[in-house]
């Protein structure tokens, strides 16, 4: 799935490496003319989109770690079974379904239990 923010980084950090290119560019003709005060421009120039482009890919980090989930550590048995049901996640319903006598080797990936997972969502967000 696209994430619209991280394109529209990658469009802007192709926007700098292009400005850039072109400051270099310019920078090379001013040095063949011997253009100092010209040369100075595109200098700042090239420091200041390299400085664009590092607070790009701080904030691109920033925003990349907010959209992990945070990992949780193992919970022992006693919290795992306190648990209100509207704070389990995968594994909590993976042991909870061990628990049975009919599924005590299932195993996270099986195809049934991610398609009884999908069916029980589908039938809470009707209200079931």
């Amino acid at each position: 799935m696209s994430d619209f923010y991280q394109d529209s980084a990658q469009r802007r950090l192709q926007q700098l490496n292009a400005n850039r290119a072109a400051a270099l560019a310019d920078l090379e003709a001013h040095r063949l003319n011997a253009d100092h005060d010209a040369a100075a421009e595109c200098i700042q120039q090239i420091a200041d989109l390299d400085v664009a482009r590092q607070n790009l890919v701080d904030l691109h980090q920033r925003y990349t770690q907010s959209q992990q989930t945070p990992r949780q550590l193992d919970a022992g048995p006693e919290e795992r079974h306190a648990r209100p049901w509207t704070r389990m996640d995968w594994n909590d319903v993976v042991e909870l379904t061990r628990g049975s006598k009919w599924a005590k080797d299932i195993r996270p990936d099986d195809p049934n239990m991610i398609a009884g997972w999908h069916e029980a969502q589908r039938r809470r967000s009707r209200g079931e």
